[in-house]
C-alpha cells in the first residue's frame, strides 16, 4: 500500500514525471536510438515543467485579484475550485482515492481496448485532473450512498473510469479538425468544445487571425502585447472596485496602482511561458505516443491538458477568458440581487482555463465574436454546475468555502442526484436541485449530440495512431 501511495502521490500526480515515463516507454517500444530516447524524454519533461511554471506565474497574479473582487461583495460564498477541494478530500479519503485511481486507470484502458467505436479510442493522461475526478467520485459515493471501504473504492473506480472513457469521446469530434487526429482533450473542460461549436451556430464573424488592425493597433494581434496592455487595465478597474486600502493590504508597501500593473504584466508573461512549454511538449510527446498506440492500443489518441490547445488561437484565449470572467461576475451579482442562500463566486481556475479553451473553439467556429460568446456560455455553465452540485458537497466541505467544480459535471450531476435518490435521499434537495440537474443535463446532452452530428458531417476522416 505504501508503494501504491508513493506512486500516486509522488509520481503520477507529478505531470512531468508521469508523462516523461510515458514518453520513455513509447520511445523504447519504437526501438529508437539512445540519443533520441533521451532527447524525447527530456523535452517532454522540460516542456511540462515550463508549462506548469507559466501557469504558476499567471495564477500567482490572478488569485489575489480574484480575492479582492470577492471580498468587495462583502458576503460569504462558495468558490468552485479543484486544488483546494482535492487537498481537503485527501485528508479524509487518501487511501480510497489512491486505490480507486489505480483501479480506474486499469479499467479505463480495458474499456478503450474493447469498445469497438473509434471515438472511444482515447487514453486519458492529464494526471492531476485524473486525481480530481477520482476524488469527486469518492466524495459522491460517500455522501450520496453512504459507502465506505471496498464498496466506496469500487464505486469511485467505475464512475471515474467511465468519465475518462466518455468525456474524451465527446471531445474527439471537435478536436480532430484542429489537431489532425494527433491528440484530443482529457480534462474537466469538454463542454468548452461544444460551447464553441454552439457559438458558431449563433454568430459568425472574422477569425481573430484574419482581423487586420490599422497602424499602431496592428501590434494587438500579438497576444503577449495584447495581454500586457489589457490585463493591467482590467486589474486597475478591479482595484478601484475593491478600494485602494484593500489593494494596499496585498501590495507589500508598493503603490497599489503600480502593484496592479505589475500583476497584470506577470499574467501576460505567464501565458507566454505556457505556450512556449506547450510547443516543446507536443514536439516530443506526440512521436513518443505513437509507440504505445501502435503496439498496445491501436487507433488511440492521447487525451491531454487544455493549455495544449491555446496555440491554435491565442487571441481567442484572451477573448474567451474575459467574457467568461464577465459572465461569472454577472451570475454572482444576479444571485446577490435575488438574495439566494448559496452564492457562487467566480472561480479563477475555471474562468481562465474554461474561458480560454471555449474562446479557442468559439473563434474556430464563429470567429472573434464566437470566442466571446463561447466564453460567456461557459461562465454560466460552470457556475450552474457548481450550484447544482453544491448540496451534495456542502456537508463534506462545510466551513471551507470550497466546492469541487468543472463544467463537465453538468452531465454527471443528474447521475449523482439519481444515485442519491437510490441511496434513500441521504442529501435533501432532489425535488429542486435533482430535478433541475436532470432537465438541464438532458438539454445539454441533446445539444451536444446535435452539434456532434453537425461536426461529423463536415469533418474528414483523419488517420490516428496505429491505424
Amino acid at each position: 500500500m505504501q508503494v501504491i501511495n508513493f506512486l500516486i502521490q509522488e509520481v503520477f500526480i507529478q505531470a512531468p514525471i508521469f508523462l516523461g515515463l510515458i514518453a520513455l516507454f513509447g520511445l523504447l517500444m519504437q526501438k529508437r536510438d539512445a540519443d533520441e530516447v533521451l532527447e524525447g524524454t527530456v523535452k517532454t519533461v522540460v516542456g511540462i515543467v515550463i508549462l506548469n511554471a507559466g501557469i504558476g506565474v499567471f495564477l500567482g497574479s490572478l488569485l489575489p485579484i480574484t480575492s479582492l473582487l470577492n471580498n468587495a461583495f462583502g458576503v460569504t460564498g462558495v468558490l468552485p475550485d479543484c486544488f483546494g477541494p482535492f487537498g481537503v478530500a485527501m485528508q479524509t479519503f487518501a487511501v480510497q482515492i489512491s486505490i480507486a485511481f489505480v483501479c480506474a486507470f486499469v479499467l479505463h484502458l480495458v474499456l478503450v481496448r474493447i469498445l469497438p467505436m473509434p471515438t472511444f479510442k482515447n487514453v486519458f493522461l492529464t494526471g492531476h485532473i485524473m486525481l480530481f475526478n477520482t476524488s469527486i467520485a469518492t466524495i459522491m459515493g460517500s455522501t450520496a450512498l453512504g459507502l465506505t471501504g471496498t464498496g466506496l473504492i469500487a464505486f469511485a473506480t467505475v464512475i471515474t473510469a467511465l468519465f475518462w472513457t466518455i468525456m474524451p469521446a465527446i471531445a474527439r469530434p471537435f478536436t480532430q479538425p484542429l489537431t489532425d487526429g494527433m491528440f484530443t482533450l482529457g480534462h474537466l473542460q469538454t463542454m468548452d468544445l461544444p460551447a464553441g461549436a454552439l457559438a458558431g451556430k449563433i454568430v459568425t464573424s472574422k477569425k481573430s487571425s484574419e482581423i487586420e488592425l490599422p497602424g499602431i493597433l496592428s501590434m494587438l494581434t500579438d497576444y503577449t502585447v495584447l495581454l500586457a496592455l489589457l490585463i493591467p487595465i482590467l486589474y486597475i478597474l478591479i482595484g478601484v472596485v475593491a478600494g485602494a486600502e484593500a489593494v494596499s493590504g496585498l501590495s507589500g508597501g508598493q503603490h497599489w496602482i503600480i502593484w496592479l500593473i505589475m500583476q497584470g504584466f506577470g499574467f501576460a508573461a505567464g501565458v507566454a511561458v505556457v505556450l512556449f512549454g506547450v510547443r516543446m511538449f507536443l514536439a516530443a510527446m506526440i512521436p513518443a505516443f505513437e509507440g504505445i498506440a501502435n503496439r498496445i492500443l491501436p487507433g488511440t489518441q492521447p487525451a491531454l491538458d487544455s493549455p495544449l490547445f491555446f496555440q491554435y488561437s491565442p487571441t481567442g484565449v484572451i477573448l474567451g477568458f474575459l467574457s467568461c470572467f464577465a459572465a461569472m461576475v454577472v451570475f454572482t451579482l444576479v444571485q446577490l440581487a435575488l438574495g439566494m442562500s448559496v452564492i457562487i463566486f467566480p472561480g479563477p481556475i475555471f474562468f481562465f482555463f474554461d474561458g480560454a479553451l471555449a474562446g479557442v473553439f468559439g473563434d474556430k467556429h464563429g470567429g472573434w465574436v464566437g470566442a466571446i460568446v463561447a466564453g460567456a456560455i461557459m461562465g454560466i455553465v460552470v457556475d450552474v454546475t457548481a450550484l447544482l452540485l453544491y448540496p451534495l458537497q456542502a456537508e463534506f466541505f462545510a466551513g471551507t468555502g470550497l466546492n469541487f467544480g468543472g463544467g463537465d459535471y453538468i452531465l454527471w450531476a443528474p447521475v449523482f442526484w439519481i444515485i442519491n435518490l437510490i441511496g434513500g435521499s441521504r442529501v435533501e434537495g432532489f425535488g429542486t436541485y435533482g430535478i433541475a440537474s436532470i432537465i438541464i443535463g438532458a438539454v445539454v446532452l441533446v445539444t451536444i449530440f446535435w452539434l456532434m452530428r453537425s461536426q461529423s458531417k463536415k469533418t474528414p476522416v483523419v488517420e490516428t495512431f496505429g491505424d
